[in-house]
């Protein structure tokens, strides 16, 4: 059988993960970063028929992966960070005051 089937036979719509699983996950983004050290894989998900929640994945070029899951208030919270973050940073760009 193939992947494709594989996901055709899962019971979740969106869930891209083929063969036999308990976690379910979309796969939405694998960000490179740090120069191509690492990997951030980021996934909606749900696990063992929990509540859906987001996968954050780290992949370093050498060593053990990091898995991270979410609930979606804390999602939202690392949503809101990143987003002041990026805000804090266009605002300091071309600014010589670090």
């Amino acid at each position: 059988m193939t992947a494709a089937a594989d996901r055709e036979s899962c019971g979740v719509k969106w869930c891209d993960e083929a063969g036999v699983h308990t976690i379910h996950r979309d796969y939405l983004e694998s960000i490179p970063a740090d120069s191509g050290r690492w990997v951030l894989g980021v996934n909606v998900v749900r696990p063992h028929s929990s509540i859906i929640g987001v996968e954050l994945t780290t992949v370093p070029r050498h060593g053990r992966s990091t898995v991270v899951r979410l609930g979606r208030h804390e999602a939202e919270l690392l949503h809101e960070a990143i987003r002041e973050a990026v805000d804090r940073i266009r605002r300091r760009a071309g600014r010589d005051d670090l």
